[in-house]
């Protein structure tokens, strides 16, 4: 009994660190392409339907199941969901300050509009560069703006990242895509222990005989008819 509860809680934690690894491996992926290849909002947009699709498949399946400990699949599957979106959002906004923190190019320019955000877009400005040319949806620095304020943008000349207000940014802080593959890690386990629950279910389920199977007794009887029959004959 101790060696099956062992048996079983290894298998968890292996199912939950495969999980945990896919995970962490699709985020550095997608640093990856956000660095030096694609634009932020780009792949953002692709993890949320990813994980939008995958919650809806997690709760299409359990609708169909009544026990209790299928709610606590259902918080595990919430919880992974919840920290692979903070880990994926954490890898592509690290990855586009990264980008201008070490190859972002600082130019005088002035500011020529505001644009303020709502609750659906943040708030950008738009500045005219010291060769006349004019940049677009530019992300605030640490401080707002006035219409004809003279300052720096950062501009990422040979990538994809984001034009940003003031001078290089700094190194990206880590401490919330730790903080999302440790909530990834702990959803994981616990979607690894309700795996390892089914796999072991199927494996102990006995294969149901043919509906139009004749009953096992009246088989062990009419082979021992039949082995009567050619006794006598013989």
């Amino acid at each position: 009994m101790l060696s099956r509860a062992v048996v079983r809680g290894a298998s968890a934690v292996g199912l939950g660190a495969v999980m945990t690894g896919v995970v962490a491996g699709l985020g550095w992926l997608s640093m990856w392409v956000v660095y030096h290849w694609v634009f932020l909002y780009v792949v953002e947009v692709v993890v949320m339907l990813a994980a939008a699709a995958a919650l809806l498949l997690g709760l299409a399946v359990g609708a169909k199941y009544q026990p209790a400990w299928w709610k606590v699949s259902m918080a595990s599957l919430f919880v992974f969901a919840a920290g692979w979106l903070l880990f994926e959002e954490s890898c592509v906004v690290m990855a586009d300050q990264q980008a201008l923190h070490d190859r972002g190019t600082t130019v005088p320019a002035v500011v020529v509009k505001v644009r303020e955000g709502d609750q659906n877009s943040s708030t950008t400005v738009e500045v005219r560069l010291a060769d006349g040319s004019r940049q677009g949806d530019v992300e605030l620095g640490h401080w707002m703006p006035r219409t004809g304020d003279q300052t720096v943008v950062t501009l990422d000349l040979s990538g994809p990242a984001r034009s940003r207000l003031g001078p290089p940014p700094g190194p990206p802080n880590t401490v919330p895509r730790t903080i999302g593959l440790a909530t990834v890690a702990v959803g994981s386990l616990g979607l690894g222990a309700h795996l390892t629950g089914l796999l072991e279910t199927a494996s102990l389920r006995k294969p149901r005989p043919p509906e139009d199977a004749p009953p096992a007794g009246h088989r062990r009887r009419r082979r021992l008819r039949t082995g009567l029959r050619r006794g006598l004959r013989g």
